[in-house]
């Protein structure tokens, strides 16, 4: 008899132990983390980092999902995978979305601007809010990932030689490159000139544009390669594009992210991706602990930027690199 109640408390105690996990489960706050890319992609993995720093403990419902249009760049995967995107976040219902990067926005999250039970918070956004519709969203915060070019005057003017000064930027055609040459050709870059920006969709074009930049510039600004294409429409890796770049360069070159170079480019002043994922989740914290309305947060501009470096290029330019520069690559292990 003592057994057999012992049996019964038993499985009572597990039924009602389970009743327990699943009303806590439902009851968690859900978040989604929707990426515009993938994990090879370095800034993605970076931003997670990012996130990861603010999120690690927190008891909430997570889904990680990643779009792929880094490679896969045409309209029509891009809006295949938006749908995909639609379709999941409709069936889960998360109360919170973050999105990062701006295929993410575009093609899913714009459409549950002012929703009645999603907030949003954006990261790493080179649009503008009202590219979106934004601006008066009362569901919607987030991180504007603006260039640090301030800084990069700061860098040019410094490695340049004197009487040196015109500036070639040179991209891929992608949404994000297109932004980012808005961008610049904005902005006031004196006492330097940007004297050509070109936008590439071939692996052909590049190859004639890097050849064009050593007649025209002194030094090189090179945003994003990784929708580049070769003869039969094939993205071609963005490593074998820089191997080619670096080996046919004639003049210095220098980027806006880490994996510039780290595919083998001299140097770059880039948006640091930690301050992106990490100001980000820290905006959703506010909105699920403290039920802050999103729009009652400002959006942020990134001020953080992060220096990488190639020393054997630098050498190679036979370039002085400033000390503040080498030791801030070195501390951060930057330095390659």
């Amino acid at each position: 008899m003592k057994n057999k109640i012992v049996k019964i408390l038993t499985r009572v105690f597990i039924l009602l132990l389970l009743v327990f996990i699943v009303i806590t489960n439902i009851n968690k706050p859900r978040v989604l983390i929707l990426h515009s890319y993938d994990l090879d992609y370095s800034w993605v993995r970076d931003i997670n980092e990012g996130l990861n720093r603010v999120l690690g403990n927190k008891a909430y419902s997570f889904k990680w999902h990643y779009m792929d249009t880094k490679r896969h760049p045409s309209k029509q995967f891009k809006e295949k995978a938006g749908n995909t995107a639609k379709i999941m976040i409709d069936r889960w219902n998360p109360d919170l979305i973050i999105a990062v990067d701006d295929n993410a926005l575009q093609y899913v999250v714009k459409h549950y601007v002012n929703h009645p039970t999603i907030k949003i918070v954006f990261t790493g956004m080179n649009a503008e809010p009202s590219a979106y519709n934004y601006q008066n969203a009362k569901n919607v915060t987030g991180v504007l990932e603006r260039i640090p070019f301030n800084e990069f005057r700061e860098v040019f003017s410094q490695i340049l030689e004197k009487g040196k000064n015109k500036i070639v930027h040179i991209s891929d055609a992608s949404t994000t490159s297109k932004l980012i040459h808005d961008e610049l050709a904005v902005l006031n870059w004196s006492p330097l000139k940007l004297v050509k920006s070109f936008q590439c969709k071939t692996f052909d074009d590049w190859k004639k544009a890097i050849k064009k930049a050593h007649i025209l510039g002194d030094v090189l600004l090179i945003t994003h390669y990784h929708t580049i294409k070769d003869k039969n429409n094939k993205i071609v890796k963005p490593s074998k594009v820089m191997k080619w770049t670096v080996d046919n360069m004639k003049i210095p070159d220098i980027g806006c992210w880490g994996f510039f170079v780290e595919d083998g480019g001299m140097m770059s002043v880039a948006v640091s991706p930690y301050e992106q994922g990490t100001k980000a989740a820290e905006m959703a914290v506010k909105i699920i602990d403290e039920d802050i309305e999103p729009s009652k947060i400002k959006i942020f501009k990134n001020n953080q930027y992060v220096i990488y470096v190639r020393g054997e290029s630098i050498k190679k330019r036979k370039l002085k690199l400033p000390k503040m520069f080498e030791a801030f690559a070195k501390a951060t292990n930057h330095y390659y």
